[in-house]
């Protein structure tokens, strides 16, 4: 038969162990448990990364949206100031012309080139066609006129200017085209 003493001390040496095999477990669990949280930890960094990257990308997007929308604007008022720009170039023409009181000539001059200065700078460009080829984009041909063969298709004289804004023809120029020959049409 074996003793209390015996017993207890047969008993001794595996609560150490059992307690070792218990913390390996807790070791081993909090290594997993540790492992879960990294990995969750990369996925939120990975999702805060595309959230950051649509949200970007929105900005740019809106940013571009509010241009637009401002740039339409802007070109609808340019488009209703260009008749206005050419009726002051019809009254310099006229009051040169006529040669009378050249102090209302220079007044109509100077309101004329500071509003062409005010539409420049929102991105008005006038289109220069005198001596170019013609280009259906940026002209339109209203006549005709007899000219030597190598002169064909060459712009030789401008009715109404054209203008482009920031790139894009908004008034083609209505121009006179040098022709071969006149065919009657």
């Amino acid at each position: 038969m074996v003793s209390d003493k015996e017993a207890s001390q047969s008993l001794a040496p595996q609560k150490p162990k059992q307690e070792a095999v218990a913390h390996k477990e807790d070791i081993e669990d909090l290594k997993k448990a540790l492992e879960e949280e990294r990995k969750k930890t990369e996925e939120y960094l990975i999702k805060l990364k595309y959230l950051q990257a649509d949200f970007e990308n929105f900005q740019r997007r809106t940013l571009n949206e509010m241009r637009a929308v401002s740039d339409s604007g802007v070109r609808r008022l340019v488009v209703e100031l260009l008749t206005v720009l050419d009726e002051l170039d019809c009254a310099l023409e006229v009051g040169r012309k006529m040669n009378e009181n050249k102090a209302m000539v220079e007044g109509v001059a100077l309101v004329r080139q500071k509003l062409l200065n005010i539409l420049q700078k929102e991105g008005l460009a006038r289109i220069e066609a005198v001596g170019q080829k013609l280009d259906p984009h940026k002209n339109e041909a209203v006549l005709k006129d007899k000219a030597e063969p190598s002169k064909e298709g060459t712009i030789l004289e401008e009715i109404r200017a054209g203008y482009m804004f920031k790139g894009q023809v908004i008034r083609p120029s209505l121009v006179k085209v040098a022709v071969s020959e006149c065919k009657e049409e």
